[in-house]
């Protein structure tokens, strides 16, 4: 609690001495006047004095001054706690009796009580006859000292450390076993991967050699084809036939030489044909698909372009147009949405491909059969693949050009006028 220094805070009875060696603040000769002043300020900013009034304590209720300390910005001095403190008084046990007899002697109080299970013990006596059918003899054994407790403690854990040991071997012994299987499972795995994988790597050679599908799958038939003409020439040529028999043999080899190489041949076509329209499709695929937009979190997104929706609907046209098992109503309907579609160009392109669809058309309205529209349909599905794979017409197929734009598609294309609506 802090007090001013005018105010003189310690109350200390006055000590004579020669010099006074106290500061200001805890001069010993300083007395408490009655009343003091003391001046406040005001909430609306004024000044006003104030009489206090001091009740004084009695001479034996001061509290010694145990020194204190000041505040060095302000000059607040602070006095020691104890002085600040009131004073509470100890209250002290009553000891009177403390070494009295009566403290050390305990007052013996008998109360009866009343059980509620009743219960006796009588002795045997000659005039009385107890039943001892229910009784229990209990001897007490012999005594077993502290050497054979541990004794008896040393066998037990004896045999709790065989049956442990006996455990670990065991399970040791059968981890063994079960490894042991476990790697004569994986050899007989292993052996049924490898004439597995034998079995399919035949089965893929068969299936290069009947149905050749690569540049490299052919070679193997060339290869092949040229071993074993040389391996029939050879015996032709060591055998003991005449000249005459061995120039007819070699007739019939290059006979055979020749029907082979037309096989191949067939095979090189079909191949060419099955690889043609799978590039085609991966290809309609590929433009009709969403373009994939990282977003600012690095998460990609699909979007639809007015560019991959024109391809879709093109791609979708195709391939109705391939489709052959389809009735004459549904079939007049793709020509003429096909017709609809490219009639809002002008080219030579466009004006055959609707000059074929006309054509069909007319006569599918005269039911001439399948097989004799197979050749018109042949030509306008390649016309209308031209039409796809035309960048004015198909702007994502630009992505799929092999050259420039302006060296390859221009030339052709000269008098094409794109709708003033097709951006």
């Amino acid at each position: 609690m802090p007090s001013e220094n005018q105010e003189g805070d310690g109350f200390l009875p006055p000590i004579a001495t020669a010099e006074p060696a106290f500061p200001a603040y805890a001069d010993p000769s300083y007395v408490m006047p009655n009343e003091i002043s003391v001046s406040a300020q005001l909430d609306d900013g004024t000044k006003s004095t104030f009489n206090v009034t001091i009740e004084k304590l009695p001479q034996e209720a001061v509290k010694p001054y145990y020194g204190g300390y000041r505040h060095k910005h302000t000059g607040v001095t602070y006095h020691h706690s104890a002085a600040q403190t009131e004073r509470v008084a100890k209250v002290y046990k009553d000891v009177s009796n403390l070494r009295n007899r009566d403290t050390q002697t305990y007052s013996v109080i008998t109360k009866s009580t009343q059980l509620v299970r009743e219960a006796g013990t009588q002795m045997k006596r000659k005039d009385l006859h107890l039943d001892e059918s229910g009784n229990v003899s209990i001897e007490a054994k012999p005594y077993f000292s502290s050497n054979q407790l541990l004794e008896l403690q040393r066998q037990k854990t004896l045999t709790i450390q065989c049956y442990w040991r006996g455990y670990i071997a065991r399970k040791l012994a059968w981890a063994r076993r079960d490894q042991i299987y476990q790697a004569h499972l994986a050899r007989i795995k292993a052996k049924e991967d490898v004439v597995k994988e034998n079995s399919a790597k035949q089965k893929r050679e068969i299936e290069r050699r009947m149905n050749p599908k690569s540049v490299k799958d052919f070679e193997i038939l060339f290869n092949e084809l040229e071993t074993w003409r040389q391996t029939e020439h050879h015996k032709i040529r060591e055998s003991n036939e005449t000249d005459a028999n061995k120039k007819l043999l070699v007739a019939d080899l290059l006979a055979k030489e020749a029907k082979l190489l037309q096989t191949i041949d067939k095979l090189k076509a079909k191949a060419l044909k099955s690889g043609r329209e799978k590039r085609v499709s991966q290809m309609i695929q590929r433009m009709s698909e969403p373009k994939a937009w990282e977003q600012s979190d690095g998460i990609p997104i699909e979007v639809e372009t007015p560019y991959t929706t024109r391809a879709k609907e093109l791609a979708q046209l195709y391939t109705s147009l391939k489709t052959t098992l389809i009735s004459t109503d549904e079939r007049l309907d793709v020509l003429l949405n096909i017709k609809w579609t490219v009639n809002e160009f002008d080219c030579a392109l466009t004006r055959d491909i609707v000059e074929l669809i006309d054509r069909e058309a007319d006569l599918l309205n005269r039911g001439r059969g399948e097989s004799t529209l197979s050749g018109l349909r042949v030509r306008l599905n390649n016309l209308f693949l031209q039409f796809i794979e035309t960048p004015e017409f198909n702007p994502e197929a630009s992505r799929f050009l092999k050259v420039p734009n302006g060296y390859e598609v221009e030339p052709l294309f000269k008098t094409l006028a794109a709708p003033s609506n097709w951006n």
